[in-house]
């Protein structure tokens, strides 16, 4: 018999194509928020504000308080002598001098100190380098520390030591953590690599700047505070200085202060206007005309004694201004 042919084998597929690589899509770059210094971030946010909004803003928010100080001096609320924001401004002028000219110094203070401090680290490179640099951050670090429990005594404990000193509080809380991240940062300098993550680091420098602005707005604050109460008691030295006021009334004013004068006017006399008044009263200093209202004084007020008599300035009065030798 013959051998039966074994089955013939299927011809071979055709190789396939390689297939194409599956592209995948872009991954989005992080947020170039995230990646810009915080140095950049304030100046983004100042020329978004605008330096003339700012000013302005400041100055009249100075005037504000410095005038609020130096009429509140004499017992007269601000709200009742209606100045506008023009002359709340004009009275901010003579304010912003003093808190600019410390900003300024404080600014040339803190350059001169990194600069000293990038001297130190670059100039200590002997066997104990590493050492003295951390010597050095920890210093830094526990200054911080220490301003900032001395801001946190005078926010929250009410004593005449630690809380009324003009610019200790609201200072220590500007300075105190501004030197704890200061000091963070020597620290990662002597280290050679990060101590903290770049969105931690970023944070605390945001907080220890937001801190900074608050302690020295809060310090200009209380500089214009003092600086209004001390117009006001120059004001109430000076009052014997200031043209004398005769008032004319018609009708008679109720409890004078020490030193007024009253005369009763003749009712006869020539013109229409000669027997409308009736009243007289001399010796009173002008302090403040403003809103249709006459701040009247006397030359020898003194706080907690005197007080200050408000008349509506109208047809029915008439005001006489004499000038002193």
């Amino acid at each position: 018999m013959a051998e039966e042919a074994p089955p013939r084998e299927p011809p071979a597929a055709p190789p396939r194509p390689p297939t194409p690589p599956v592209a995948e899509p872009p991954q989005e770059p992080e947020s170039s928020a995230d990646q810009l210094p915080v140095s950049t971030r304030v100046r983004k946010l100042a020329e978004a504000i605008g330096p003339t909004t700012l000013a302005t803003a400041l100055l009249v928010y100075f005037g504000y308080v410095a005038t609020r100080a130096r009429y509140q001096y004499f017992g007269v609320p601000l709200d009742m002598t209606g100045l506008s924001n023009q002359d709340l401004m004009l009275q901010g002028l003579e304010v912003v001098y003093v808190p600019a000219a410390l900003m300024f110094l404080g600014i040339l203070a803190c350059v001169g100190i990194h600069a000293l401090v990038r001297w130190l680290l670059a100039r200590d490179t002997g066997s104990d380098a590493s050492a003295n640099r951390a010597l050095l951050a920890y210093l830094i670090i526990l200054v911080g520390v220490l301003l900032i429990a001395r801001a946190l005594i005078g926010m929250f404990v009410a004593d005449s030591d630690t809380s009324v000193v003009i610019g200790a509080t609201p200072l220590s809380l500007a300075i105190g953590p501004a030197a704890v991240a200061y000091g963070v940062w020597v620290y990662t300098q002597q280290r050679g690599r990060p101590l903290l993550s770049q969105r931690m680091a970023h944070n605390g420098a945001l907080c220890a700047v937001g801190l900074f602005v608050a302690g020295l707005f809060w310090a200009s604050t209380q500089l214009a505070w003092a600086y209004g109460t001390g117009r006001g008691e120059e004001d109430a030295s000076r009052l014997v200085d200031r043209p004398e006021v005769v008032i004319d009334t018609k009708d008679p004013i109720d409890g004078l202060p020490t030193g007024i004068t009253e005369t009763r006017l003749d009712a006869s006399g020539k013109g229409e206007a000669a027997g409308a008044y009736h009243h007289r009263y001399a010796g009173f200093r002008l302090l403040l005309s403003s809103g249709g209202r006459l701040f009247l004084v006397t030359p020898d007020w003194v706080l907690g004694r005197d007080r200050t008599v408000v008349l509506p300035y109208g047809d029915d009065i008439r005001v006489q201004l004499l000038p002193q030798p």
